[in-house]
């Protein structure tokens, strides 16, 4: 069986991201797109008739970017630390773009110089950027303090943060996004292993935690067929990675990647979700009821999965479809590590390291609240009420459609 270290790390990586930077859609409806940005927490800081630009509190331009097109996730950047990384992956990618100055509006906000291409297994369009700034915005409010049991910190004063103690409110309003914390993909099987390769050899990612289906000799037959025939046709047992950047003795996350083996039969790889950090607890808990509120009054918004707190990366969790399903997550409280963390295994066979709940710690279970609905916008409740042709082109990794918005990156 294939080592699991073979799959995601690599001596020699072209280059070692420093993190992830923005996602990029495209979506029909900018106006509901801005609802829903707005409603998420994060800021909105540039629209146009074909462009929006949101970014959240931390020294960068934007965080999330929407061009006017078809339903569609495009792609996702990482940050690299200097010019000569980014002229080296134009150097040894086929079909990278020559190292540029970030043009038009997105140029205009934060400056920087970026490559790009269309990454053959996935068809995700990845960048990646340097040099980029905006100055840092402040918060609207105090950050929390915490009493635990027997020790204080918070003495003869109320928590009340958000300005929700009096009146008291239905809906707290949204959460303050700081800076987008990891993304995910959903790869159809095998492909999703050559993926984490392609990620490890392009951008220096190391495992952190590594699932697989450990199944014993002899005891096939008490394991779903397709895992099986999976494994053999692969030679391989890795069903899905947690992906860190490899930042030497300095602390990172312990995930920016996470790539998902998508098991559900869609043909193409799909964008799973994109985390979002917040401040605390009481961030991720605000935004849940703002979303709560906010569906209830009609708003094209679905619980995907949460309140919860995850094992792998410890992250409180609260996962939401946006008006076209994608999935887009607040999170806070993260385990950070350094490169001498791991790699981990998580054997999928025994039930005590994934458990009902999910991988969860605590937070619903999976038959309440789904883990499943992070394979892919077709898992939002609403994406049979989507027209046709918006159902075909979020599934979809054909790119003609997008092309212009593509050659403009």
């Amino acid at each position: 069986m294939t080592d699991t270290a073979t799959l995601s790390d690599t001596a020699t990586p072209i280059v070692k991201a420093a993190d992830v930077a923005y996602v990029r859609f495209s979506a029909p409806d900018l106006d509901a797109m801005e609802r829903f940005v707005t409603d998420f927490g994060l800021v909105v800081a540039h629209r146009d008739e074909n462009l929006l630009l949101s970014r959240g509190l931390e020294p960068m331009p934007f965080l999330h970017v929407v061009h006017r097109g078809p339903a569609k996730f495009i792609g996702w950047a990482f940050e690299v630390d200097s010019e000569d990384d980014l002229a080296a992956l134009a150097d040894a990618v086929p079909g990278c773009s020559a190292v540029h100055d970030i043009g038009g509006t997105e140029g205009r906000l934060g400056g920087g110089k970026r490559v790009h291409f269309v990454e053959p297994i996935s068809g995700f369009v990845l960048e990646a950027v340097h040099g980029q700034h905006a100055e840092p915005l402040a918060s609207r409010r105090d950050r929390h303090t915490y009493n635990h049991a027997g020790v204080d910190d918070r003495v003869g004063v109320e928590q009340d943060v958000v300005g929700n103690r009096y009146p008291i409110k239905k809906d707290p309003g949204p959460a303050e996004v700081y800076r987008l914390g990891h993304v995910v993909a959903a790869v159809p099987p095998g492909a999703h292993q050559a993926f984490m390769k392609c990620l490890a050899d392009t951008f220096g990612m190391l495992v952190s935690d590594s699932a697989r289906m450990i199944i014993p000799p002899g005891a096939e037959e008490h394991f779903p067929q397709p895992l099986v025939e999976l494994i053999a046709a692969t030679g391989s047992d890795v069903m899905f990675q947690f992906l860190r950047m490899d930042r030497g003795d300095a602390l990172t996350d312990h995930h920016s990647i996470l790539v998902l083996a998508l098991m559900d039969g869609t043909p193409e790889a799909q964008f799973s979700h994109a985390a979002f950090e917040v401040f605390s607890m009481d961030d991720v808990f605000r935004g849940h009821m703002h979303f709560r509120e906010r569906a209830a009054e009609g708003a094209p918004y679905a619980l995907a999965w949460g309140v919860g707190r995850h094992v792998y990366g410890s992250q409180i969790y609260d996962y939401w479809h946006d008006p076209y399903g994608h999935v887009h997550e607040h999170m806070c409280d993260g385990d950070r590590v350094d490169a001498s963390y791991g790699p981990n295994t998580i054997d999928m066979t025994d039930p005590g390291q994934l458990g009902f709940n999910g991988g969860s710690q605590w937070g619903p279970t999976v038959d309440e609240s789904g883990i499943h609905s992070l394979n892919g916008p077709q898992c939002d409740p609403k994406f049979a009420e989507q027209p046709e042709e918006i159902r075909a082109s979020l599934l979809s990794r054909d790119l003609s459609g997008v092309q212009h918005i593509v050659d403009a990156i």
